[in-house]
């Protein structure tokens, strides 16, 4: 009681101290970012990495809330790959451990451009696992083989469900255990075309459900899980892939999982889109008694990594490259990245666009809410800077309601350069 008078008493003089509040607001334990620093973000344009050999990739931690300097940062040597989709990293609720997919591996030192850098990187075909209890101290474990080309992983609770390239063998799950080891480790052959590949996979809320994304005939399909004794067992085609768009890819599904959220970049090479995508609302047959139908879409902007959509399911936010991966060369190179903020609707999840928001950075790629849906955070992979470089993790807060918006925040954090896929530790 004497706080509150005393404060009312200052009140009245006009002499209420201010609250200092930090320049970065996230309410969140921590993020996850890996960074990919064997190129330039312009190599998927014109091939040339434009790479430091003394540069590695990094896994980062950022314990919040931050800090100026580097306490409550953390980062790893473990190997990247921005080539793959943007589900290359997965962080179960719980917090404790990351995987990591490694889709391609470091060229050789000599090497420093391709004529198809999507294309010709060497293979990869390993999952590693980093501790990150301690933010402060993440901890490379272990890694082990799952596949070719890795494309996309997904976590629900311990099961991991995740892709790769080997025909036969396109679909990978592994109930991991408490230190991330595999418990059991299962192949299973996806039931589809040989022609085609999965590049995008996601859980389904419940858990009972797996959503993908098919390359070749740009389809997006459901598997429902099948478990005997309650553990996984085999998964099941429910109903018929449908035709989503020219170039479908990344996908989420709503957080009530009635509707499925899927990003057509409208361009088969990464980078070298030169017109706007859209996101396509679909609808399941969760019991394959009717089609599954394509139920809304939008126009999003060019070159769109990913997309977040906030925890009460209400906004949608896609993060858009445009042409600022072109090469600096180019006029107008460096700039054209922006985010696009959507109204969802309720029941139908269709979408209305909101307005878009330019900012500064290199081939941003992915974006991600806080746990309560009040403030995004965005991975820049480099910027218009000469330099050894840095990639950078930004943010925005939320303002929510009938009428939306996104203001940005006055600080971001500089992690390693080519800086690609985040994820939120609740």
């Amino acid at each position: 009681m004497k706080k509150v008078a005393l404060i009312a008493g200052l009140a009245a003089l006009g002499a209420v101290p201010t609250i200092a509040q930090s320049p970065i607001n996230f309410n969140a334990r921590g993020l996850v970012v890996v960074s990919d620093a064997d190129m330039a973000a312009s190599a998927l344009v014109d091939g040339k990495l434009f790479r430091d050999n003394t540069a590695k990739d990094l896994l980062t931690t950022i314990k919040f809330p931050v800090e100026r300097g580097s306490k409550g940062l953390g980062s790893a040597l473990v190997s990247n790959s921005a080539l793959a989709s943007g589900k290359t990293l997965a962080v179960p609720a719980t917090g404790t451990l990351a995987y990591v997919l490694d889709s391609r591996l470091r060229p050789e030192d000599g090497v420093s451009e391709y004529k198809d850098a999507s294309a010709e990187f060497p293979a990869g075909e390993k999952l590693f696992v980093v501790d990150i209890t301690n933010l402060a101290a993440p901890k490379a474990k272990f890694g082990f083989p799952v596949g070719r080309k890795p494309n996309a992983i997904d976590v629900n609770k311990n099961e991991l469900i995740l892709t790769t390239n080997d025909v036969g063998k396109e679909l990978v799950f592994i109930e991991a255990g408490p230190d991330g080891k595999p418990a059991r480790f299962l192949n299973l052959p996806a039931a589809i075309d040989t022609t085609n590949k999965i590049i995008d996979i996601t859980w389904h809320p419940s858990g009972d459900f797996i959503a993908f994304t098919l390359d070749n005939s740009n389809e997006v399909g459901l598997y429902k899980v099948i478990r005997e004794a309650g553990k996984f067992k085999n998964v099941e085609m429910v109903g018929k892939p449908v035709k989503v768009g020219a170039e479908p890819s990344f996908g989420r599904f709503s957080p009530d999982g009635k509707h499925y959220f899927v990003l057509d970049t409208k361009t088969a090479t990464p980078g070298k889109g030169a017109g706007d995508g859209e996101i396509h609302v679909v609808n399941f047959s969760m019991d394959g008694a009717i089609e599954h139908k394509v139920a809304a879409q939008v126009p999003a902007g060019t070159n769109s990594g990913s997309f977040a959509i906030s925890p009460d399911g209400s906004i949608l936010v896609t993060v858009n490259a445009g042409k600022s991966g072109a090469p600096w060369t180019e006029a107008g190179s460096g700039t054209g990245a922006s985010l696009t903020l959507y109204k969802v609707a309720t029941p139908t999840g269709a979408l209305t666009k909101v307005a878009d928001y330019p900012f500064e950075g290199i081939y941003p790629q992915s974006v991600a809410f806080d746990k309560d849906g009040s403030n995004i955070a965005v991975s820049v992979f480099e910027y218009l800077a000469y330099g050894t470089g840095n990639g950078g993790v930004e943010f925005w807060t939320v303002a929510k309601g009938d009428s939306p918006s996104l203001k940005k925040q006055g600080a971001m954090i500089s992690v390693g350069k080519g800086a690609h896929t985040l994820r939120v530790i609740p």
